[in-house]
């Protein structure tokens, strides 16, 4: 008998108001674009690029165009509240989410300092002050503006990014007749190298583009408007951007250009008037201020989603009662945000801000892959993007070839911080965090069959035919006698053979009882018993496993790992080194068997875990549920697609079987809360040899209220090359 749970809370309680048409989505990212890439980068790409800085505008729009078709069909698929993280967090999994949320975090708060001190540039023409630190007080602002909660509306923006583009067009039409042939030879003044170079500095010009994908919950016909708004906004852009940057060229002196921050002004003063200069320079601190403060708030929700997904400390999930901001997200944020306007040059900050911006668009492109090639049921995009898989494969090698070009700095940074977020993932949300994506849902797809098939045999074979029990101190007698009896219902019968190595003077003649040594022969289970003193109890052990060809080692693992940290590491060591299934009893000693939960928080369950959890449910007249976690965000059908697994693999058990499926944030207490009403549940053991911090097994068998038996499986068979890389970047 079967069933299965709809979990409370995996139904959305409320949804955002559908209330944005297709010219509020042309705005918003529209608007999210224009800022400081072109009021300030057209005089720095001069200087790299010579008038070819035309041509840097265009052919970064080209660059970017496949990650708007990935993201525009991503979120049609998935047309929720969300950003750039989600998205390559549920396609590849936590680890790449988490370099995801780096990039784009640093991204952006580098395109908030640029926005900034450009804007304090500009402020120039108004009044003489300092730059840097003005553009330092102005971040002081715009984080006080933050934490009060004072946000930009739809309308407004609509207003204001309507403005700056009438104005946008009037400089390019009153310049254009100004402007001088003779500028733009020789148009490539710096070959193709510097071409490239200046492309890639511009490219965060583009970098907002996506930015609608994160309110896809507010678009109105999101199927349509996203792709169009998104497609639209980019063509418009790369007519406008070198439409502008060819009058700023061929009527400003190459020299003054080649050294202008606030390129417009200087560009507007030999065609406009002074009152037509002023407005050029009041936009241009309009769009820049309002850039800025974008990138604050922005920035501000990538470590909050991060730590909603266990990926970074709780304390950056809290939102201020007053403001309904996240305080400790704009604090960070804007602390990051203060140095880099105080210390670091306008042109490494573009270049920057181009790099991650580079790294994040080809891990979305990248993503599109990921959910095409997994070819699952519950990924049915309205919008589906032409041509695939050509324009993905241009935009990841485009935006790494980009990147390339953009000195040792920028290309430095990129690789120091992908190398940190593989690091604080491994150190820090490994253990936290739910691991399922669309690429472990597409690898349980592809090896489900094989795993269910080796689960089926493992549970028709009947059991292991030689078990090794060991005993030693500080265990308690009654979990002494916790391992013989889960022995026994392991071990084969008849045929089976049980060999206890008692390190424990006190129980030595108390554990097996005679009664328990009836049972067994009774079975035509063979029971053993050696004592031993050997000061190499862990080598001793492992000579006598390979010797006698163990296929389980049963053991118990102390509740307290910390206080008796001599026994846990020989225990670990022992788990690492046998060539057998290793079992270890966690908590206390089982008494009732009627439910026994099989946890999962990602991937096929291993199937030594299925193995044991039937032979056990089997004998002790129980059954078996199982518990699988998927992230807070994930669309409904992926439960459903996780559902249909547990009925292929409930179908090779024994004993009755349902299954409880809970969409959380909170891994280890949803796990702890769905196990309660088992009396044992069996999770995966630790199975990585360096313990930075306590294992997500350990933390789980901690807060569970009933005994754990933590399964590690070395003799599992192990998946290609291929799918082992794979099985890494997305766990």
């Amino acid at each position: 008998m079967t069933s299965h749970e709809s979990a409370p809370g995996s139904e959305p309680t409320g949804s955002l108001h559908r209330s944005l048409g297709l010219y509020a989505v042309l705005t918003i990212s529209i608007g999210a674009m224009i800022g400081s890439g072109i009021f300030v980068l057209p005089g720095l790409a001069f200087k790299i690029a010579g008038p070819a800085v035309i041509l840097a505008f265009f052919l970064a729009g080209v660059v970017v165009a496949p990650a708007a078709l990935s993201k525009a069909e991503m979120a049609t698929a998935m047309p929720e509240a969300g950003g750039t993280y989600l998205f390559i967090d549920r396609a590849m999994g936590p680890l790449m989410g988490t370099v995801a949320g780096f990039g784009v975090w640093f991204s952006l708060v580098f395109k908030a300092a640029f926005a900034l001190v450009g804007l304090s540039a500009y402020l120039e023409y108004f009044v003489l002050h300092p730059e840097r630190p003005v553009a330092a007080i102005l971040a002081l602002i715009l984080i006080g503006v933050n934490l009060a909660g004072i946000r930009q509306t739809a309308k407004v923006q609509m207003a204001l990014v309507t403005g700056v583009i009438v104005v946008l067009i009037g400089f390019v039409g009153l310049g254009a007749p100004h402007i001088r042939s003779e500028a733009f030879d020789p148009f490539l003044a710096f070959g193709m190298k510097g071409l490239l170079s200046a492309t890639a500095v511009v490219f965060v010009s583009y970098a907002g583009v996506t930015k609608v994908a994160s309110i896809a919950e507010e678009i109105r016909q999101p199927d349509r408007n996203i792709p169009m708004g998104m497609l639209l906004s980019v063509g418009v852009m790369m007519i406008l951007y070198p439409a502008i940057a060819a009058v700023i060229v061929g009527v400003s002196p190459a020299d003054e250009l080649s050294h202008s921050e606030e390129p417009m002004t200087l560009a507007a003063q030999h065609f406009m008037s002074s009152a037509g200069v002023t407005i050029i320079a009041g936009v241009a601190v309009i769009a820049l201020i309002s850039m800025a403060n974008a990138g604050v708030i922005a920035s501000s929700r990538y470590p909050f989603a991060m730590a909603r997904h266990s990926l970074a400390p709780p304390i950056l999930a809290t939102v201020g009662r007053r403001s309904g901001g996240p305080i400790a997200g704009i604090l960070m944020s804007g602390t990051v945000l203060i140095a880099l306007v105080l210390f670091v040059p306008l042109i490494e900050l573009a270049k920057l801000a181009s790099a991650f911006q580079l790294l994040v668009f080809a891990l979305i492109n990248l993503a599109h892959i990921a959910f095409r090639e997994a070819r699952l049921d519950w990924y049915r995009p309205k919008f589906r993007a032409p041509w695939y898989p050509a324009p993905q494969i241009f935009g990841i090698v485009a935006a790494l070839l980009l990147l390339t070009q953009m000195g040792t700095i920028p290309l430095l940074g990129a690789v120091v911080f992908v190398v940190a977020g593989i690091a604080w993932y491994r150190v820090f949300g490994q253990s936290r965090a739910v691991k399922e994506s669309a690429g472990r849902d597409a690898l349980r797809l592809r090896e489900d069959t094989r795993l269910i098939q080796q689960a089926g045999d493992a549970v028709r074979a009947g059991g292991r035919r030689h078990i090794l029990v060991l005993i030693r101190r500080p265990t308690r007698p009654s979990r002494q006698h916790t391992l013989f009896r889960l022995a026994m219902r392991l071990a084969a019968a008849p045929g089976g053979r049980i060999h206890i190595i008692n390190f424990d003077a006190r129980t030595r003649r108390m554990i097996p009882t005679d009664e328990d040594r009836a049972r067994a022969r009774a079975l035509g289970i063979e029971v053993t018993t050696d004592q031993y003193t050997d000061e190499d109890r862990r080598g001793m052990v492992h000579a006598f496993a390979e010797r006698e060809g163990v296929d389980l080692f049963i053991a118990d693992l102390p509740q307290e790992l910390r206080a008796t940290r001599h026994v846990t590491r020989d225990l670990r060591w022992l788990s690492e080194h046998l060539t057998c299934d290793s079992v270890f009893l966690r908590n206390r000693a089982v008494d009732r068997i009627d439910r026994i939960a099989v946890l999962g928080t990602g991937g096929p369950y291993d199937p030594v875990k299925i193995e044991i959890a039937d032979h056990i449910a089997r004998y002790e007249d129980a059954e078996i549920r199982f518990v699988h976690l998927t992230p807070p965000d994930a669309p409904p059908e992926q439960g459903e697609s996780i559902h249909r697994y547990h009925e292929r693999l409930g179908a090779v058990l024994t004993v009755p079987w349902d299954d409880r499926i809970r969409p959380t944030d909170d891994l280890v207490d949803t796990l702890t809360g769905l196990s309660r009403g088992a009396n044992l549940v069996v999770l995966g053991a630790p199975t990585h040899r360096f313990h930075v911090v306590v294992d997500l097994a350990d933390r789980i068998a901690e807060a569970v209220d009933c005994p754990a038996l933590l399964v590690h499986t070395p003799t599992l068979e192990k998946p290609g090359p291929v799918t082992r890389a794979v099985q890494w970047f997305i766990t």
